[in-house]
């Protein structure tokens, strides 16, 4: 539990570290542009036997994310709810190794960045162009990919050596 803890942590910071030394402008996106802690959320799914436990981690991240990233609040919550569900089908259908873990993320991205512009379209919040969103999605793919694969193969290291079980 405290590795994951732990790595959600780290990418919870990830999230404000680099968007204060990459440009978080909209107009002039980066490869290292993504969201760590949505990578994180879909990747500490597999760890939990008890979805109270997980929801508990996932509401905590979002509200923290709202109140310091975003400065939206609920508007978060609802997403990361909305991809916790989706997460969670798509593990009944699809196992878990690290080419089937990168394409949740890369699903759960894709997800988190159209949920946003649907929401911000709909409460006229900040409007941009649709060609700039799948801009945005384009270009962190790559970081996603490789921000996912460490992380699945270090977690599953780290996790397994000390705990050897799903957490209840």
């Amino acid at each position: 539990m405290i590795a994951i803890i732990i790595y959600t942590i780290i990418s919870f910071l990830l999230d404000g570290l680099l968007s204060n030394y990459i440009s978080p402008s909209i107009t002039s996106m980066s490869i290292f542009n993504t969201i760590y802690s949505v990578i994180a959320i879909i990747l500490i799914y597999n760890y939990f036997d008890n979805d109270k436990k997980y929801l508990k981690i996932l509401l905590l991240i979002s509200i923290l994310f709202d109140i310091v990233y975003t400065n939206t609040f609920i508007v978060n919550i609802i997403i990361f709810i909305i991809i916790y569900i989706l997460i969670k089908q798509l593990n009944y259908y699809i196992p878990n190794n690290i080419f089937t873990i990168n394409i949740k993320t890369i699903i759960g991205i894709i997800t988190y960045n159209i949920l946003t512009y649907i929401i911000f379209l709909l409460f006229n919040y900040h409007n941009y162009p649709i060609y700039i969103l799948f801009t945005i999605i384009y270009k962190s793919i790559i970081m996603n990919i490789i921000y996912t694969t460490i992380s699945y193969i270090l977690l599953n290291k780290i996790y397994y050596k000390f705990y050897d079980k799903k957490i209840k």
